[in-house]
């Protein structure tokens, strides 16, 4: 491709506006955004009814957030000053074209944090069959929270791992994404993988709610210790809020390895600028953070401390 071709597709990328709007609408949710999801954080860390291993997972998360959207506002920041400042007043459009060193270093933060977050559905899966598997001393569990953490750590590090293995350096980049438009077999390969572990937290995570009622009844019936009543009491407190995050984020996920794969599958047939626009629309975080934020509130609302305890107390007396 020669310097004027080149030239001319970074000013169409550069001047579609949809594209313009996209990336105004994330600055503004993540502006939104940020400041909600540290009262989130503020929230967890202050209520006696979250396990410590559950705090950190549900801590984890909400940072990861914080960190995507952050990068969300340099890196979108940036794109819009070059279009919007830089390129009126440039001779030529290939003065904003962006180099490989740069794409890296502005989304690697948003990447990783992205699958992090994604990661978030089988890690709390993994915690929450610690939760039932030491049922009955699962209270004294300070440190289950670091094998969590770590299983989390490896599945990101082994997503990104499929992201970046075609990541090479010394080129230019039209618009910063680490997917690749000619639809190599690693990316059909991440999106395969990611979608398959969601499926199967998901069912594990049903599961272990259902062995968690079945238990509830059991102990109803015959009558056991209060202890064993308690952690399956709170067991299951804990599944209902924490299913909210697991759904949403498997929910998030569905949708944006079924389009991105399409998008990418198809993309001979889009234009350059509607190409990169579904690739960026397609990543619901932003407005994940915002649903996840809203709706977490509201079910911690629904549970009143010292309401919970009262009715726990009449329910086992």
């Amino acid at each position: 491709m020669n310097s004027s071709d080149a030239c001319y597709i970074m000013e169409s990328i550069a001047t579609y506006t949809p594209l313009r709007i996209l990336l105004s609408i994330f600055i503004i949710i993540a502006l939104i955004a940020i400041p909600l999801i540290m009262n989130v954080i503020r929230r967890i860390l202050r209520n006696p009814l979250y396990h410590l291993n559950t705090k950190v997972v549900l801590v984890a998360h909400a940072i990861a957030l914080v960190v995507h959207l952050s990068d969300r506002l340099v890196y979108h920041g940036s794109d819009l000053y070059r279009y919007l400042i830089i390129l009126p007043s440039s001779p030529s459009a290939c003065s904003i074209i962006s180099s490989s060193e740069r794409c890296f270093g502005l989304r690697l933060a948003f990447n990783c944090a992205m699958w992090f977050c994604v990661c978030t559905t089988p890690a709390l899966t993994l915690e929450r069959y610690f939760a039932t598997r030491k049922i009955c001393n699962y209270h004294s569990d300070k440190s289950s929270w670091v094998i969590v953490m770590g299983f989390q750590f490896f599945l990101t590090a082994f997503i990104l791992s499929f992201a970046y293995a075609k990541q090479t350096f010394g080129g230019t980049a039209y618009y910063c994404m680490a997917t690749n438009a000619t639809f190599p077999f690693h990316i059909l390969a991440a999106f395969i993988f990611v979608l398959t572990v969601q499926l199967i937290s998901i069912a594990f995570f049903k599961h272990l709610v259902r062995k968690n009622e079945n238990l509830r009844e059991e102990l109803q019936k015959s009558g056991g210790d209060l202890i064993r009543k308690y952690q399956v009491e709170e067991t299951l407190r804990a599944f209902r809020i924490l299913s909210l995050p697991v759904h949403l984020m498997f929910i998030f996920q569905f949708f944006y390895c079924f389009i991105s794969f399409f998008v990418v599958f198809f993309n001979p047939h889009f234009s350059r600028p509607l190409y990169f626009f579904l690739m960026e629309a397609n990543i619901y975080l932003p407005e994940y953070s915002l649903v996840f934020v809203f709706t977490f509130i509201r079910m911690e609302n629904q549970i009143d401390t010292a309401v919970y305890f009262e009715n726990y107390k009449k329910d086992w007396s």
